[in-house]
C-alpha cells in the first residue's frame, strides 16, 4: 500500500470516528471537535472574525487550485461547516446563560422571603451568580443603589437579551411599585427559569451535539471527490474544466440548501 493511500485511509478513519462517536453533551465527541476549548476562548467579537477568516481561506484555496468558480464552491461549503459548528457553540452559551439565570431567579426567590426590600434582595443575590449574567446582575444591583430599580432592571434585560431576563425585569418592576404578589411571582419565575434550563440542556444534548457531524460529512464528501479526481485522470480533467467547475458550484449550493433546512431551525432554537 502506497504512502498517499495510507494517509487517505487514516484521514477517512478519523472523520468516520467523528461522525459515529457518541454525541451527548460533554462526550468525547465534543472534546474531539475542540468545542470545549474554543467555547471558553471565543468571544462575541472574535467569533465572526474567525468565521470570515476560515471562509476566506476556503475561497482562496479553491481559487488557487482550480479557479474562481471552485473558490465560490469552497466558500459555500466552508460556510456550511462554520455554521454547523457555530450552532454548537451558540447552544453551549445558551445553556450556560440559562443556567446562570436559573441560579439568579432561584436566589432572588429565596431572598424575597427574608430580605426587607427588593433592592436588598438583588444586592444579596447578585454576587452569587457566575458568568455574564452574574456580571450584569451585579451591575444592576449597583445601579439600584445609585439610581432607579426599574431602569436598572430594564438595562439588565437589554444586556442579557433572554426571555427570562425580560420576565425578571417585569417582576422586579412590579415589586418596586409595591406589588403584593412579589414573593409569589419570584417563585413562579424561578420555576420558569428551571424549565428553560432543562429545555436548553435537552437541545444541547440531542441536537446541537450533532451539528459538527454535518461539517465532518461535508469534509468527507469533498475529500472523496478530490481523491477520485486525483486517482482518475479523466475525472480530474473533467472536474477542472469549466463545465466540471460549474457542476461543483451547483453541487455546493444544493448541499448548502439541504443543510440549511437543518441548520436554520437549530440556529433559531439555540438562541
Amino acid at each position: 500500500m502506497t504512502g498517499p493511500a495510507i494517509v487517505v485511509l487514516a484521514g477517512g478513519a478519523a472523520l468516520m470516528a467523528i461522525v459515529w462517536w457518541p454525541t451527548a453533551a460533554g462526550s468525547p465527541a465534543s472534546l474531539l471537535m475542540g468545542s470545549v476549548i474554543l467555547a471558553q476562548r471565543r468571544s462575541v467579537r472574535v467569533g465572526p472574525v474567525v468565521a470570515v477568516l476560515v471562509m476566506t481561506l476556503g475561497f482562496a484555496a479553491g481559487v488557487v487550485l482550480f479557479g474562481a468558480v471552485t473558490g465560490a464552491a469552497g466558500l459555500v461549503l466552508v460556510g456550511v461547516c462554520v455554521w454547523s459548528v457555530a450552532v454548537q457553540f451558540r447552544s453551549r452559551r445558551s445553556l450556560r446563560e440559562s443556567d446562570e439565570l436559573a441560579q439568579l431567579t432561584n436566589s432572588l426567590a429565596n431572598q424575597a422571603l427574608v430580605a426587607p426590600t427588593v433592592v436588598e434582595a438583588i444586592r444579596q443575590a447578585a454576587p452569587l451568580i457566575p458568568g455574564r449574567v452574574g456580571t450584569a446582575a451585579q451591575q444592576m444591583a449597583a445601579e439600584c443603589e445609585t439610581g432607579g430599580l426599574v431602569e436598572a432592571a430594564n438595562r439588565f434585560a437589554t444586556t442579557v437579551q433572554r426571555p427570562i431576563a425580560e420576565m425578571l425585569a417585569t417582576v422586579l418592576a412590579e415589586a418596586f411599585r409595591g406589588g403584593s404578589q412579589w414573593v409569589g411571582l419570584a417563585g413562579v419565575l424561578a420555576d420558569e427559569a428551571t424549565e428553560a434550563v432543562e429545555t436548553a440542556r435537552h437541545f444541547h444534548r440531542y441536537v446541537a451535539a450533532l451539528m459538527p457531524q454535518i461539517a465532518a460529512t461535508v469534509v468527507m464528501a469533498v475529500g472523496m471527490l478530490a481523491i477520485t479526481g486525483f486517482a482518475a485522470k479523466d475525472v480530474g480533467g473533467w472536474l477542472t474544466s469549466p463545465v466540471g467547475q460549474q457542476f461543483l458550484l451547483l453541487l455546493a449550493v444544493l448541499t448548502a440548501a439541504l443543510c440549511a433546512r437543518v441548520l436554520a431551525p437549530a440556529w433559531r432554537a439555540s438562541r
